[in-house]
């Protein structure tokens, strides 16, 4: 029998794992227009270590609940209360949080990678180990969020010493005033972040997206931001008509059946000032190594054999593209969107088949995964 406790000065109740499983069969009953379903209600309850993966749970209010060491792999919990909820050691790898309260939550130990958190309200949320007489520190417990999508999320004053937000997806993501001392943004996404106030000593943006921020107004040192991506510059810019005459090319090349033009070569270029050029474009054989092409709409297009070797696609759209035979290797793909994308293998002349490659890429957020994982 569980002893009761108070967490957040409420008393919280145990609730017996029967209880607790009808209380999730009877909302998916619910989400699904059954008869008897009812919307979960769990609020101050003590339910640790519960096995919820891959459960139906929208709009279900878990306010103030002691969750901590239970796992929702895979669960949808779009718009759900967990305010002040305990989710210490909790497993969400692959779960949908998007818009759900979780102001407040105690999260240190927590899995939070491949979670989609996109305009999650998360503000004063603990993500890292308190202690009553030390303060903050770090001690390998902190809230595991690498490779996570947090667009829009609201973070204010959240506590995040030392977190590590690594290929992150934090577009547009309002971080005023939280604590993060020592958190790690490599390769994270930060285009149009707010954050005004926040504590960043010892912080780093190794090649962190800081589009629309205002990185001078941060005070961080030159090492902490090497390498991150800032707005196009006017040398980018200059560029622009020598990008769109090779997209020219490269369609008259596959339309004439290659009497005309020749394949796209758009090797180490900034392809951001002509983001919206390639959607809906047949460049077979486009060359894009190295490119710097984050957020770049390729949707639609026809890119059979293509290589994007080395490049940054951070955020790119390749929905419903024919990447047949394209290679990424070592490309950074995070949140790139692939979906409707034909990544099978390009038939060749010879008789042998030339399958995409993705050997080094990082692919976190993108759907995609290496052959034998």
């Amino acid at each position: 029998m569980h002893a009761r406790r108070k967490i957040y000065g409420q008393e919280n109740r145990p609730l017996e794992p029967s209880a607790f499983a009808s209380m999730l069969s009877a909302h998916e009953d619910l989400i699904a227009g059954r008869r008897g379903g009812a919307r979960l209600i769990a609020r101050f309850v003590v339910a640790q270590s519960r096995r919820c993966d891959l459960r139906k749970l929208p709009d279900s209010d878990f306010t103030g609940a002691d969750l901590s060491g239970s796992t929702f792999v895979g669960a949808e919990l779009q718009r759900a209360s967990l305010y002040c909820a305990n989710l210490t050691r909790c497993d969400f790898r692959g779960a949908r949080l998007n818009r759900a309260d979780l102001r407040g939550g105690k999260f240190h130990g927590a899995q939070l990678a491949g979670a989609v958190l996109d305009e999650a309200d998360m503000r004063a949320a603990i993500l890292c180990v308190a202690d009553d007489l030390l303060g903050l520190k770090w001690m390998g417990g902190s809230a595991q969020v690498k490779g996570a999508s947090l667009n829009g999320v609201n973070l204010d004053d959240a506590e995040a010493f030392a977190v590590d937000f690594s290929n992150c997806s934090l577009r547009g993501a309002k971080l005023r005033g939280a604590n993060l001392k020592n958190a790690i943004f490599t390769n994270a996404n930060l285009d149009g972040a707010d954050l005004s106030g926040a504590r960043l000593e010892g912080a780093s943006f190794r090649n962190a997206i800081l589009t629309g921020v205002d990185v001078e107004q941060l005070g961080l040192s030159p090492a902490a931001t090497a390498g991150c991506v800032r707005d196009p510059t006017p040398a980018a810019w200059a560029r622009l008509d020598h990008i769109l005459a090779q997209v020219a090319q490269g369609e008259a090349w596959v339309t004439s059946n290659g009497q005309h033009g020749s394949s796209a070569v758009l090797d180490r270029l900034d392809l951001r000032p002509a983001a919206t050029a390639f959607a809906g474009k047949r460049l077979v054989g486009l060359s894009a190594r190295g490119a710097l092409a984050v957020r770049v709409d390729f949707a639609g297009a026809e890119l059979p054999g293509a290589n994007f070797d080395d490049a940054d696609l951070r955020g790119a759209s390749f929905k419903g593209a024919d990447l047949r035979g394209a290679s990424f290797r070592r490309a950074n793909l995070a949140h790139a969107v692939f979906q409707d994308a034909d990544t099978s293998a390009l038939p060749l002349r010879d008789g042998r088949a030339r399958s995409v490659q993705l050997d080094g890429a990082i692919l976190d957020g993108s759907g995609l995964r290496r052959p034998g994982l």
